[in-house]
């Protein structure tokens, strides 16, 4: 009786798979892209008393409906007209920083509805203020 030998079995080639996996990962960061589209430069809110003078008009955005400023309720589309009527300055033709305020509602789509708009009433200075949560 003749036994068969059994066939040795050839060990797995692991440098393909790993010459496959790191192009993957080239291609992968070739394609995608680490610009940034529209940056908003906004500075932090700090605690602190400061003068009246220096104290920035107040934009609650509470949610996609309801926003307003300095107590008075404003749609979107209203706020670059609405912000050059209170633009009152600090010093010379500087205008007033605005503080965006987001409630617990407020998505970060809807403040950064509310930033672009406030870019768009010619506004530089921001400051994003928020309930910690």
């Amino acid at each position: 009786m003749k036994l068969e030998r059994a066939e040795r079995r050839r060990p797995i080639g692991i440098t393909s798979l790993i010459d496959v996996i790191f192009l993957l990962l080239l291609f992968f960061m070739l394609a995608s892209s680490f610009s940034r589209y529209q940056a908003l430069p906004v500075s932090a809110g700090v605690s602190g008393a400061g003068s009246s003078a220096s104290r920035p008009q107040l934009l609650r955005v509470h949610d996609a409906i309801r926003i307003d400023l300095n107590g008075a309720p404003v749609t979107l589309d209203e706020l670059a007209e609405r912000l050059g009527e209170t633009s009152g300055t600090n010093t010379g033709d500087i205008p007033k920083p605005v503080a965006i305020w987001s409630g617990p509602e407020a998505s970060t789509q809807h403040v950064v509805d509310a930033l672009v708009a406030v870019r768009g009433a010619g506004r530089e200075a921001l400051v994003i203020a928020g309930t910690g949560r």
